[in-house]
């Protein structure tokens, strides 16, 4: 499916009235025009961005971090909004990235489910490895992934010592801002309970949990 999508991230609202600049993120070389049909749906529905983080803000009781804009194979416009929710009933709860699916034609919310990660910035050009390239992050909440030493269980190049590292979509990552609570993830590969963000070849965790 040929698609293309404009990214609209880092959103900062004063209010939810109030519209700053969203940068619009090129991915193909066919995203100038296909902008232009995405402007002309929103003109015709009325739909501005400002209206649809509203929405999504006021369906979900969370904030809006970002919004993708989209063409289907129909040519027709689709929208998302990911936004954070904290549970208010406890301090220690996780906050959950929920995804509003917008219709494009009246900007409203019609489905809503959680998502493990909301997009972020990426080069055109892919660093070697397969890796995200260096300045570019993921946000992973409330994930299972393998884990274990980076040299004794994953034999990762470059690296000294017994450092913990975890493997997350098939790329292993050592880990900062977390420890394994005993020494047993040099003798087999484990499984933990993680959130935090990829950054480079590095997962800086904000809470790790082995799974037994």
């Amino acid at each position: 499916m040929n698609r293309t999508k404009q990214t609209l991230l880092a959103i900062a609202l004063i209010s939810t009235s109030a519209l700053v600049v969203y940068p619009l993120l090129a991915h193909c070389g066919h995203c100038a025009a296909d902008g232009k049909t995405i402007v002309e749906q929103l003109d015709k529905g009325k739909v501005t961005i400002a209206k649809v983080v509203t929405a999504a803000e006021q369906h979900s009781k969370g904030r809006a971090i970002s919004v993708i804009s989209e063409l289907g194979d129909d040519h027709k416009l689709a929208m998302e909004v990911y936004c954070i929710v904290s549970d208010s009933s406890s301090a220690s709860a996780m906050p959950k990235i929920m995804k509003c699916q917008i219709d494009g034609a009246t900007g409203t919310v019609k489905d809503m489910k959680e998502a493990k990660a909301f997009p972020v910035t990426e080069d055109d050009d892919a660093a070697p490895g397969g890796k995200k390239p260096a300045g570019s992050a993921m946000n992973i909440t409330n994930q299972t992934v393998d884990a274990g030493c980076g040299v004794c269980v994953y034999k990762m190049q470059g690296q000294v010592g017994c450092p913990l590292a975890v493997k997350i979509d098939g790329t292993t990552y050592i880990v900062e801002g977390a420890k394994w609570p005993n020494h047993d993830y040099c003798d087999h590969n484990c499984q933990a309970v993680v959130s935090g963000r990829i950054e480079g070849d590095k997962f800086i965790a904000t809470s790790l949990q082995p799974k037994s």
